[in-house]
């Protein structure tokens, strides 16, 4: 199994560890409830080293990128990140993934760690001339500080006018210490945050430095236990869950990453499904009873079986349980009660508007 660069760090942290894609990484230190409250109001730092990295440079390399992806690479800006996902000829999700431009011919991709072999097979295959396919995966360290005092902690080590006015979904590259450290305005928890992704050597100086800085201002570290329920109630998918090649994007609300003219894979069917719809839909449920929904609970409306569970926690921020879940089209919509199948039976719950809780930035 592999680790972290930081692992003796956690485990010194006294960190709860466990298996998650194939690596060993903390879930908690102190408790998910407690780890999820510090990054809504002041700011949680997460390892997220395990995350693949890949470089995709060269003079195609822009339309390499555009054979990929439904996403119109004509809107990316140099120095901006964009969200989008990688689909077969199914039009299912091989992944989703981030896409960072340094400029069109020099991408850097943020992949997920249970599908980064994969994923880099799956592009090798498809590789077109004059580009170059490179993964830095293994010397790359990934570390996120999120939530509302987040901006106030990185200020204290990175001094530069770029981090001052960097726009949502923007990057830079800053030194730490002589060291080269690509700097997003990104996360994956809902509040506002910064992605740090610097070498697998200078990551426990760097990680120690945020702890430092961070404490006065409540900063705590976190694992990937509130990690889960804070992109839960942000409706974040998580791949494996909300999308995978059983799901396409428009079923899984993501029909927005739908917009090229480019000639890529799956286009066909996939601009299909966004003009006409999928036979499935994702919807957002409060449990009004009490239980905890899971993934894989039935969802019933009508005494029928309308579809499944494909996240589900209790919310520390409402203080209830929360569900996406992937129903029939046709079936129920925002306002309608259903019933949850927790442990054989039936729990009140009701279909809301997405998402639980909205961007707080």
């Amino acid at each position: 199994m592999k680790r972290t660069p930081l692992f003796d760090t956690h485990v010194k942290l006294g960190a709860r560890i466990v298996e998650f894609a194939g690596y060993e990484m903390p879930v908690q230190y102190t408790s998910i409830l407690e780890e999820h409250e510090a990054v809504r109001t002041k700011a949680g730092i997460f390892d997220v080293s395990h995350m693949g990295e890949f470089i995709v440079k060269g003079k195609n390399a822009e339309k390499y990128i555009a054979s990929l992806i439904p996403t119109d690479t004509g809107r990316f800006d140099e120095g901006k990140g964009v969200y989008s996902c990688l689909c077969n000829e199914s039009g299912t999700v091989i992944d989703d993934l981030f896409i960072f431009m340094n400029n069109r011919e020099n991408f850097y991709l943020v992949v997920n760690a249970g599908t980064m072999e994969k994923d880099f097979a799956w592009m090798k295959s498809h590789l077109i001339d004059e580009v170059d396919l490179v993964n830095i995966s293994d010397s790359t360290a990934k570390i996120d500080v999120q939530g509302p005092e987040s901006k106030k902690i990185i200020s204290e080590i990175f001094k530069s006018n770029k981090l001052e006015n960097l726009p949502r979904f923007y990057f830079y590259y800053d030194n730490f210490e002589g060291i080269e450290v690509m700097i997003s305005n990104t996360g994956y928890t809902g509040e506002a945050g910064y992605e740090l992704f610097i070498n697998n050597e200078s990551a426990e100086a760097l990680w120690n430095t945020i702890i430092d800085k961070g404490t006065s201002y409540g900063l705590k570290p976190a694992g990937l236990g509130c990690r889960d329920t804070l992109r839960l109630e942000a409706c974040y998918s998580l791949y494996g869950h909300e999308i995978n090649e059983e799901i396409n994007p428009v079923e899984a609300g993501l029909s927005w990453l739908i917009n090229s003219e480019s000639d890529y894979i799956g286009k066909k069917i996939l601009s299909e499904l966004k003009e006409k719809g999928a036979a499935r839909k994702q919807v957002c449920i409060e449990i009004e009873g009490r239980g905890i929904p899971r993934e894989n609970c039935e969802v019933h409306f009508n005494d029928q079986k309308i579809g499944y569970v494909t996240s589900g926690a209790f919310s520390p921020t409402f203080k209830k349980g929360v569900a996406l879940a992937l129903v029939k089209k046709e079936s129920a919509s925002i306002g309608d009660n259903v019933d949850v199948i927790i442990r054989d039976k039936p729990v009140k719950g009701v279909i809301v508007k997405r998402p639980f809780y909205g961007f707080n930035g």
